[in-house]
């Protein structure tokens, strides 16, 4: 693309020095064709007045030519010019997009880096504590699984090594059959002195006793049929392996140091020894089923709190995750929320930025009796030194340079501000004989120094200012500081457009 415009800008260029080369030949051809006819004789000097009026004819509609290639050149120029600025300001506008949206993009990184930190902190903390709870839970199940096979251990060796019932029907029978073996052993343990006297040779008459044994037999069944009706619950707990071998040995001591005379042996075997035996073990087997039954409470008990601990705990992760998602929608909306009020307030910036320029000290004045010199030395300039305008009590005249509105060019002219006709006129000279633009006081709105470098161009950036009416912006070249200041504050008290402070 640069290629090309460079080509296309080398061919106007020598076609323009083409055509200028032209226009010099022909302007040296009439000016020594003039200087001949001072010279020449009477005979030929009507000729040659003809053929220098056909040369100055061709002159000038080859200068006029040469004008209007020039100016084409310059317009198509200006053209490129301008769609140049415009694509480098529209390149300009998407890099500083671009570095907006990547800084935006880098935040949000940043904070969402920052929640994904915190979030694993908290599992690790959550996982740390599941963890400790696992292994509290796994040594509670290690030591009820070492307090049930105590347990089992002992029961077998109560029960001669019968399995630990889990039926609680099995359990009463179990009871009962314990029972029975008491006191079968308590029978086996009365007959024993029986045969020992016997076999000694005792004259023991066995006839005498025999109603006694019957008797203690038939107690023995009903205190056995009223076992099942006290035994019926059912239990986890331990049991006390040391209740029947304690009073089986006793009851075996009795019978042997008993085995002296029949008496003692009847004695021993008495209903009344048989019904506190029975009565201490129904007691003790009491005694166990409460305890399981406790032990059973405590457990279901625990149980359930473990599963209400664990359903509220539950419920509070899934509490939290709401909430998390809540508040990660809510911080989404809000990130997005203040994204386009930072873009709006951006943008609203860069408008106020682009319209904001340092205005003069002064504000329009409409007083007919304005005194425009006395106001100008009293801002504190100096009129007698400057010596490029020349101000009265209405006008103010100098030479500025202006850009052209169309063809961005700088010219200068000669500009005039009358405060009587209300207008600041322009011309090409300054004997004001032609008249090159207008502009009104009512279109004046505002004067102020081009501190955005807006103009194109610029032969002095620095003494540029510009003054702003309804149509267009005229961009002006002062040939001084103190002129440019001078005259800025001169045309804003004619800037009868400018209507923000006006009352």
């Amino acid at each position: 693309m640069e290629k090309k415009v460079q080509e296309e800008k080398t061919q106007d260029k020598a076609q323009l020095d083409t055509e200028r080369l032209k226009v010099e030949q022909l302007a040296e051809l009439v000016s020594e064709q003039r200087s001949q006819l001072d010279t020449c004789p009477e005979a030929q000097k009507e000729q040659l007045q003809l053929q220098v009026f056909r040369d100055s004819e061709v002159l000038e509609l080859e200068l006029k030519r040469f004008e209007d290639l020039e100016f084409q050149q310059l317009e198509r120029q200006s053209r490129q010019d301008e769609e140049k600025e415009m694509q480098l300001q529209q390149i300009l506008r998407e890099i500083a997009e671009y570095q907006r949206s990547s800084v935006t993009r880098k935040e949000r990184l940043l904070a969402l880096k920052k929640q994904l930190a915190q979030i694993s902190q908290q599992a690790q903390r959550e996982k740390d504590s599941f963890l400790k709870e696992k292994t509290n839970l796994q040594l509670m199940l290690q030591q009820e699984k070492e307090n049930l096979t105590n347990l089992e251990r002992k029961y077998a060796d109560l029960t001669g090594g019968r399995g630990f019932p889990v039926n609680p029907i099995n359990l009463k029978e179990v009871s009962v059959s314990a029972s029975f073996s008491v006191i079968n052993l308590k029978s086996q343990s009365s007959f024993m002195p029986q045969f020992s006297a016997a076999t000694l040779g005792r004259n023991t008459p066995s006839k005498v006793h025999t109603p006694t044994l019957q008797q203690v037999g038939e107690d023995s069944r009903q205190r056995l049929n009223e076992i099942p009706g006290r035994a019926a619950s059912q239990s986890n707990v331990y049991l006390d392996s040391y209740g029947y071998h304690d009073n089986s040995h006793a009851l075996d001591t009795l019978s042997v140091d008993s085995s002296d005379s029949m008496e003692t042996s009847i004695s021993a075997c008495s209903p009344d020894n048989i019904s506190s035996a029975s009565t201490s073990n129904m007691a003790k087997i009491e005694e166990m089923e409460r305890l399981l039954r406790e032990a059973q409470a405590e457990k279901h008990r625990l149980l359930e709190h473990r599963e209400r601990e664990i359903e509220v705990r539950r419920q509070a992760l899934e509490e939290e995750r709401r909430r998390r998602e809540d508040l990660e929608k809510r911080l989404q909306e809000e990130t997005s929320r203040r994204q386009k009020l930072i873009e709006r307030e951006v943008k609203l910036r860069e408008k106020q930025r682009a319209q904001s320029r340092p205005l003069t000290r002064y504000l329009p004045v409409r007083k007919d009796d304005f005194d425009l010199r006395g106001h100008i030395e009293s801002a504190g300039h100096n009129t007698e030194t400057c010596y490029h305008i020349s101000i009265t009590e209405k006008t103010c005249r100098g030479f500025l340079i202006k850009m052209g509105g169309k063809i961005k060019t700088w010219k200068k002219r000669w500009f005039v501000f009358d405060r009587n006709r209300r207008t600041l006129s322009y011309y090409s000279d300054k004997h004001e004989a032609k008249l090159k633009g207008v502009i009104y006081f009512q279109a004046i709105e505002e004067v102020y120094y081009d501190h955005l470098k807006n103009a194109h161009k610029s032969p002095n950036p620095s003494l540029t200012f510009s003054v702003k009416t309804h149509d267009r912006v005229y961009y002006m070249v002062a040939p001084s500081p103190e002129t440019m200041r001078i005259w800025m504050d001169v045309i804003v008290t004619g800037a009868e457009g400018y209507t923000q402070f006006m009352v």
